[in-house]
This record gives C-alpha cells, sequence and structure tokens, in this order.
C-alpha cells in the first residue's frame, strides 16, 4: 500500500504505533485498527521522503501480507488515519506536477503496465526512460531558437545585427519539421506494439477460412465442414507475431452470388462478420488458388489457399492451411502491411500514443508552413506566428509552455537590456 503526500509518513508510522520512521530503512511492525487497537497484520513499512521519492512529494509504503480482505483492512486503516483512496493514475500525475516526470514519460508508465509482449516492453521501457522526450525536447529546442532569432527582426530592426537569410530560416524550419514527422512515422509501430492489431480473415464458404486460422494460431478455435456457411459467427483468437500483438478474427463465409440459400441466422453472421472486418486493421481475402482475384482496399491482402492441391498465382501470396506451407511469409506480409521496414530491435524510439502523433502531425504542418512563408518572403511575423505553433505543440507533448523559453532565448542571444 502506497501513500504519497504531506501526510504519508505519519500516516505510516500511526499505522505500526510508532512516532516516526526513519528514512529509507525498512521498519518492521504491527498494524492495528486506529479505533480498536485490533491487530491487522505483521508488516514492513519504509518512508522516502520527498522530493527523492516517485511522485516527488513524502512517500510511504507499507508491504503486508498478500490477500484482498487482509489488504482491504489495512487500506481502511489508513483512510481512518487520514488519507484518502488515490484516483487513477494520480500518483504519475504527481509525479509529473512536481516535475519527475515529463508528460511522455508519464504516458509511458501506462505502457509499461499494459505491456502484452517483451518487445512491447522494451519500447515502453524506452519511451520511460526519456528517449522520446529527449528528441521531442530537442525538435523543440531548435524550434525556440530559431523563434527566438526571427523575433529578434521583428523586436529590434533597427539593432546592428546579423539577422538570419530567408533561406537559411526556411532550411532550419524544414528540420524542425523533418524531425517531428520522422517521430511521427513511428506511430505506426508503437500503436501497433501498444494496442496489438486486428486481422480479420474473409471469404466465400469452403476456402478454408477457418483451417487458416486454425493453421496461424496453433490449435483449433473454429469448426470446419463441407457444408457451407458452418462459421455462423466471427471468432477471434489472439496470439503474438515478431512482438506484436494480434487478434485474428475468421468470418461468416459469404456466399458468391445473391439469393443463394442461407437462413437467417447465416446472414446475420455475414452482417456481423462485415462490421468486424470494417474495423480491422489488415482485411486477408482467402480464395483457393485458381479462382479469380477480389477486389481488395488499401487494408487487404488476396490469400490464395490449398496451394498443397493447386499453385497460387504468379507474385500471389500463397498459403497451405493443411500442410503450413506459406504461413511464415503470410504473417510477414501482414506486419510489413501495418508496421512498414521496421522490424525487431526498432523500438528503441517510439511514439505510441495518438495525443503523441497528433501534436507531432500539427508541430509538422506548423513547421513547414513557417519554412513556406520564409521563403515565400512573408512578413516575419507569420514565420514567428507558425514557429511559436511548432514549439507549442511539440511542447505540449513533454508537458511544457513556450513562453519564457523564448525571452530567455533572446536575451542569451542579442543584448536586448542596453
Amino acid at each position: 500500500m502506497r501513500v504519497s503526500g504531506p501526510r504519508a509518513v505519519a500516516v505510516a508510522a500511526a499505522l505500526i504505533g510508532r512516532a516516526a520512521l526513519d528514512d529509507r530503512r525498512m521498519t518492521f511492525g504491527r498494524a492495528r485498527d486506529p479505533a480498536t487497537g485490533e491487530r491487522l497484520d505483521e508488516v514492513l513499512v519504509v518512508a522516502m521522503r520527498g522530493p527523492r521519492s516517485y511522485t516527488g512529494e513524502d512517500v510511504a509504503e507499507v508491504h503486508g501480507h498478500g490477500g484482498s480482505v487482509n489488504l482491504m483492512r489495512l487500506l481502511r486503516a489508513a483512510l481512518a488515519l487520514g488519507a484518502r483512496p488515490a484516483e487513477p493514475g494520480e500518483f504519475t500525475r504527481r509525479a509529473f506536477l512536481s516535475g519527475r516526470l515529463d508528460l511522455a514519460r508519464a504516458e509511458a508508465v501506462a505502457d509499461v503496465i499494459a505491456a502484452a509482449s517483451e518487445r512491447a516492453l522494451r519500447a515502453a521501457h524506452g519511451a520511460l526512460a526519456g528517449a522520446v522526450g529527449a528528441r521531442v525536447a530537442a525538435a523543440r529546442a531548435d524550434a525556440v531558437a530559431l523563434l527566438a532569432e526571427v523575433e529578434a527582426s521583428i523586436d529590434f530592426p533597427e539593432e546592428d545585427l546579423d539577422f538570419l537569410p530567408a533561406e537559411v530560416v526556411a532550411a532550419r524550419a524544414e528540420v524542425v519539421a523533418a524531425a517531428a514527422a520522422a517521430l511521427a512515422a513511428t506511430y505506426a509501430t508503437g500503436r501497433a506494439l501498444r494496442s496489438g492489431i486486428e486481422i480479420a480473415i474473409v471469404g466465400p464458404p469452403n476456402v478454408g477460412k477457418s483451417s487458416l486460422l486454425t493453421a496461424l494460431v496453433g490449435e483449433e478455435r473454429a469448426i470446419g465442414a463441407a457444408e457451407p456457411g458452418t462459421t455462423r459467427d466471427y471468432v477471434e483468437a489472439r496470439v503474438v507475431w515478431d512482438g506484436v500483438p494480434v487478434t485474428l478474427i475468421d468470418t461468416a463465409g459469404e456466399r458468391a452470388a445473391e439469393g443463394e440459400p442461407g437462413g437467417t441466422i447465416e446472414r446475420r453472421g455475414v452482417e456481423l462478420g462485415r462490421a468486424r472486418a470494417a474495423r480491422a486493421d489488415v482485411v486477408l481475402a482467402v480464395r483457393e488458388a485458381g479462382a479469380d482475384a477480389p477486389p481488395v482496399g488499401e487494408r487487404g491482402l488476396v490469400v490464395w489457399n490449398k496451394i498443397d492441391l493447386r499453385a497460387a498465382p504468379a507474385g500471389g501470396l500463397g498459403v497451405s492451411a493443411l500442410t503450413g506451407a506459406g504461413l511464415a511469409e503470410l504473417r510477414r506480409a501482414v506486419l510489413a502491411r501495418v508496421l512498414g521496414e521496421a522490424g525487431e530491435g526498432s523500438e528503441e524510439v517510439l511514439v505510441s500514443s495518438e495525443r503523441q502523433k497528433a501534436l507531432l502531425d500539427e508541430a509538422t504542418a506548423a513547421a513547414r508552413r513557417a519554412a513556406d512563408a520564409a521563403r515565400a518572403g512573408r512578413p516575419a511575423e507569420l514565420v514567428a506566428a507558425d514557429l511559436r505553433e511548432a514549439a507549442a505543440r511539440l511542447g505540449a507533448i513533454t508537458g511544457e509552455e513556450v513562453g519564457e523559453d523564448v525571452l530567455r532565448a533572446l536575451f542569451s542571444r542579442f543584448c536586448i537590456g542596453k
């Protein structure tokens, strides 16, 4: 049980009947009910006084025996001594407010907890160590420094200063844009590692969709039979490919022609399958080798099944759910469609949240507008406005504000105070 705040150490000390606790030293004690004196548990208590703590405040931890009932009694005793239940994420929020973590690192805490694979955990730990924040801070520092130069030319046009030529301003703004865009480009991999990807398997009855699902998962999850329309609802199975959590969705087979027989349940299964496939990251359109190729969108891949009986078209993605041929290539093709060229070992610096991605896109656009404005000879005020927006968007990722940074950069670069 963790307690954080000005009275955290006092609450923990009172729980075991001590007047005080030594800093960073484990103390054995018997926790008692503050109202009745009833012995609750034998515990170990440690105090970690701020600012050298996770939250930056005084923190105390009470280590008791396991069990929800036992821990609930300890919690009630702490509440009776003046503590209150923490809100979701409150310890990390306090760590951010006290300057112990920037926002990018605070977001990484949740990713560490939610990591569903070793690769996802490595990516989360990289962000927690500050890898993303450091790249953002470097790009923001470049934007702020350039903004200081541009604003100096606006505020002090008559000073004997060497202001940057427009082409240099444009080139430096493009550097900021490129840095933000490069980080934003890691989002596909970061999101896939954080949230996983969904793959829908679609196609007409009896092309082997359920058999393909079974082959990809390694165990039977759906029932296949010679009778068309055996799969009446979509079936989901979860696996991990190359460190990426994957949800495979086997959908009900769609009959090739309108008016073919099919009961109400089957039609409803097809409707549910279509709706589920519409939300998937990748759609595998399965056909038997030798059939006509179906139209697929940008999320689609045509998979030619049963190549143990007939060869797939030249250059086509052929598999055999029966023998396992082509399954490794299929997995690689799916991951390449979602992640691009990012493979194992690419998780050192990854953006994983939509908030960060949106801010990076906005910073990229603003920096590019600044570069375009400088090249076109537009007023410096317009260039400065776009640079200020780029810096603000980058600062929002780590929780910083612009304003004061610009003033500090101005005073350090030019003798404005004379």
